[in-house]
């Protein structure tokens, strides 16, 4: 007995027999996702008149450079949508789509948090369906180092070819980084406005660094997608302007133990699919010093 629980020891020698059959399957199959540095969150609200900007999007990312698509995955987290996220099969993406059972307005920062659990990569793009990320700008990103404490915002350009501000609720971070700090405060969802200002500003008393990538590597805008899909819901932010208020009245005066209600994932949700690429072929160069140098990033990384 431990902690007035009843623990049973169970023994890897007896079991071993039963289970060498999933072992011996799991040593024979290829690496499911070693392959990815780069993870691409969406949270998706779809509607009848949006229906195609999924596949849309997807297929002009299809058309990218097959090394790059084989390091990167795609996570789609449909949002309760009346019509269901569908990915066609002719799509050849590394990707995954989760579905939130339960229909909660503005649950943005539920659906972030949820796309960023089952990104396999510690590089993460968090960004909504009406943006387009070009080619080269993947490609630094999926190239880049390990991100740390840093969090990317890209400069952002209309599908006319205008200057934008850059967008408020997109961000190219650590999935480490993000977790270390609760992820999006779900306590802003059902109503309208401030998670993702919150978020920011959370971070940023957390110590992590907030930069601009090169305008060599923007995002676009894409044409027609402006609008949005969900015009037609209540965007009152008097609630959340006053929550907002309250958590950073908490944090000036508790510090960390104030502002964050630390809600996560209050919902259920099922994986819909998760399907890798027909045929990955870009593999990891080989790196035989770096299991030699553990002691190096114990002292200074």
């Amino acid at each position: 007995m431990w902690g007035g629980l009843h623990v049973r020891k169970i023994s890897y020698r007896k079991q071993k027999g039963a289970l060498a059959p999933f072992f011996r399957a799991e040593r024979m199959s290829s690496p499911p996702f070693y392959s990815v540095e780069l993870s691409y969150v969406i949270p998706c609200y779809i509607e009848e008149h949006n229906q195609n900007s999924i596949d849309q999007l997807l297929r002009e990312y299809a058309s990218y450079s097959p090394e790059l698509l084989d390091r990167l995955q795609f996570v789609l987290v449909d949002d309760h949508s009346p019509c269901p996220v569908k990915v066609a099969d002719d799509i050849d993406l590394n990707i995954r789509i989760l579905r939130i059972n339960e229909d909660i307005q503005w649950n943005q920062a539920g659906a972030r948090n949820l796309g960023v659990l089952y990104a396999t990569s510690d590089k993460v793009i968090m960004t909504d369906l009406d943006h387009l990320f070009p080619e080269q700008t993947l490609q630094f990103m999926v190239d880049h180092a390990p991100l740390g404490k840093t969090m990317y915002k890209p400069f952002r350009y209309a599908a006319d070819g205008g200057e934008l501000k850059p967008h408020p609720n997109t961000f190219i971070l650590s999935r480490g980084q993000f977790f270390q700090h609760f992820g999006y405060d779900e306590e802003f969802a059902g109503e309208y406005g401030y998670e993702d200002g919150f978020f920011w500003r959370w971070q940023r008393y957390h110590g992590t660094r907030f930069r601009y990538t090169n305008k060599r590597n923007p995002i676009h805008v894409r044409a027609g997608e402006e609008s949005g899909a969900t015009s037609g819901l209540q965007r009152d932010k008097t609630q959340n302007r006053q929550l907002r208020t309250r958590k950073l009245n908490e944090i000036a005066e508790y510090g960390p133990a104030g502002g964050h209600s630390r809600q996560f994932l209050k919902f259920t949700w099922e994986m819909l699919l998760d399907r890798k690429r027909q045929s990955i072929t870009w593999r990891a160069p080989k790196r035989t010093a770096w299991k030699r140098f553990w002691w190096w990033r114990k002292l200074f990384c």
